[in-house]
């Protein structure tokens, strides 16, 4: 089927928005340091809802990392400024490195170490930026750090049979699915950036995990928490299913056929259309943030990410009904969560009756729209002869 004309109008205004106002927005404001440095300090953890900085005694490194990948790539589409400006935010943090492939979890303000935890998720983003800040500054020394990381995390955080620890010093918990997922996504951008095979050996390791542990054979949904040996956890635990996650997991699965020729069509198709069945309002499009396996809705918010999560995810679809639900997604984030915030920044959750609900602009999001509009955009360029349209990337 041939893509809406509408579609292409509100990708023409997303990529306005990106580069003329949120980019900007970041790169200044939403970084921190001094005048003589402004970049020094690395990125701001959150902004107050008046857009100013906000800072909460503590930086965590996922969010450094997902700052490092979003002006990486903002770079690697054509805005130089983010050039310098993920040089800098890799600089800061080498200040959480604690040895080869190490890393603490959260920095003070300017760089100190606040807590040393080396945490799963955390480490997974870390892997995913270095990769590809090592593309954009074709930079061999990021590279290997990537690689180190993969390293200390096999040999020090791993569980005899199969999967990974929540984090180091392990503290009684379930085991999650979410840090795996994310593990997947790094592991996959460092191929793609090397394109060595054994760069993707994590990535055949955790695609196994998914299908023998997180994807529910029986209920064909994915459990979020998990006992000692990968069984399902009991009780509340076992209901809860977040529809975000599982559009993370179509695009992986589509990423992972993209670059090993690997189809996991059951799977794709399981997850996508219990969401599209149950998670989806038909009338506005937004996604719910949390689901039962029985498709009933513990809360009907919808936070920002999901939405992102969900363009991405759907956008593989042709359809009529993926389309339509594609025009939905984009004009609720140009119109719901880029709107009445300042401009550049957005909203990150609306409650269950759709009302703005937030008390910070967390930065954290902006790896999610990073992500969802460079899928966007390889949608839209691969049905263009004409090539990419002209935006003003100098601001």
């Amino acid at each position: 089927m041939i893509i809406p004309p509408n579609i292409f109008q509100y990708y023409n205004l997303f990529t306005s928005w990106l580069f003329n106002k949120a980019l900007p927005y970041w790169g200044t404001i939403g970084c921190d340091g001094t005048k003589i440095d402004p970049y020094q300090y690395g990125t701001h953890e959150q902004l107050q809802l008046n857009g100013k900085p906000d800072f909460p005694g503590y930086k965590r490194m996922r969010v450094q990392a997902r700052q490092l990948y979003t002006f990486s790539q903002a770079a690697n589409l054509g805005w130089t400024k983010g050039y310098n400006i993920a040089e800098k935010i890799y600089l800061f943090m080498q200040k959480g490195l604690q040895g080869e492939g190490h890393w603490a979890k959260n920095l003070t303000r300017r760089g100190h170490v606040l807590d040393k935890t080396s945490d799963l998720y955390d480490l997974a983003f870390i892997i995913f930026s270095l990769a590809w800040y090592g593309k954009l500054c074709n930079n061999p020394k990021a590279i290997q750090q990537a690689r180190q990381t993969v390293q200390w995390i096999r040999q020090f955080m791993a569980y005899p049979k199969s999967g990974f620890k929540n984090n180091l010093p392990l503290t009684p918990a379930y085991r999650q699915q979410n840090p795996h997922m994310h593990l997947l996504e790094a592991s996959l951008a460092l191929f793609e950036v090397t394109k060595n095979e054994r760069d993707l050996l994590l990535a055949h390791d955790l695609i196994s995990l998914f299908k023998n542990s997180f994807f529910d054979q029986h209920s064909y949904v994915l459990g979020e928490y998990y006992t000692e040996n990968w069984q399902i956890a009991p009780g509340t635990a076992r209901e809860s299913i977040e529809p975000g996650h599982h559009y993370e997991w179509v695009w992986l699965l589509y990423e992972y056929h993209r670059l090993t020729g690997i189809y996991h069509k059951k799977e794709i198709d399981h997850l996508f259309f219990f969401n599209r069945r149950y998670a989806v309002d038909q009338y506005t499009g937004l996604v719910t943030d949390k689901i039962r396996r029985d498709g009933s809705f513990p809360q009907k918010s919808a936070r920002l990410w999901v939405q992102t999560e969900a363009l991405r995810a759907t956008s593989f679809k042709q359809d009529e009904i993926s389309f339509h639900h594609l025009s939905q997604i984009l004009y609720n984030l140009l119109y719901r969560y880029f709107a009445h915030c300042p401009l550049g920044t957005w909203q990150d959750q609306l409650d269950e009756h759709y009302h703005y609900k937030n008390d910070k602009i967390p930065t954290s999001s902006f790896y999610h729209i990073m992500s969802a509009y460079i899928q966007l955009r390889k949608v839209i360029l691969s049905t263009l002869s004409t090539g990419f349209p002209t935006i003003n990337r100098s601001h």
